[in-house]
């Protein structure tokens, strides 16, 4: 009986941990645990004590080459998705958070206004609309901006957009008329810089 639980016992080298490889063990495994399933109906109808001892200690092996099994189709999943299974999140939906843009409000597009004093100096009046810009730009909420700077700053059409943050290009078109007319009616008013 000893040397019947040895044979199911053995150690082998696996090679190197590849998807082949974790299929192949997986495989090996059922077939193993198929043998141990089967060895334990053969011994069913039990008679002595070591027949007990041998059902029982044949059953913590199916139990530990089931485990292995399943540690396996883990191995299997995360290697064939390329993502950890179970994850109720993959990296292509992130967080709000994580799908900030940062934009650089110099690249977005200068808005046409003629309400400067005329005896200010060039400098001084671009001075104020990037002011005034920025100030625009703060009273956006997050989502308007995020769709503005992306529209005007990036260049990017409306449903890249709505594939980047996960809205629909109605949704992205009416963020990015509001942000225009608040811009507008913002950029056309009296900055006052506190601090």
């Amino acid at each position: 009986m000893k040397r019947e639980l040895n044979a199911y016992r053995q150690v082998e080298d696996l090679g190197p941990a590849t998807l082949e490889v974790y299929i192949e063990t997986r495989r090996g495994l059922l077939l193993a645990a198929d043998k141990l399933t089967r060895r334990m109906r053969e011994l069913e109808p039990i008679r002595t004590v070591e027949e007990m001892d041998l059902i029982l200690q044949l059953d913590r092996d199916r139990k530990l080459i089931v485990e292995m099994i399943s540690d396996c189709s883990y191995v299997i999943e995360w290697l064939e998705t390329g993502r950890r299974p179970g994850n109720r999140r993959g990296i292509e939906r992130r967080a709000a958070y994580q799908r900030e843009i940062p934009t650089d409000p110099a690249r977005l597009p200068a808005v046409a206004y003629r309400d400067a004093d005329p005896e200010e100096p060039p400098e001084a009046d671009s001075e104020i609309k990037h002011l005034r810009l920025m100030a625009a730009l703060r009273g956006l909420t997050d989502r308007e901006r995020e769709c503005f700077s992306l529209a005007h700053g990036q260049g990017c059409s409306y449903s890249e957009i709505a594939g980047l943050l996960h809205l629909s290009k109605s949704s992205v078109g009416t963020y990015v008329v509001r942000a225009q007319r608040k811009i507008a009616a913002n950029v056309g008013s009296v900055v006052v810089l506190v601090g």
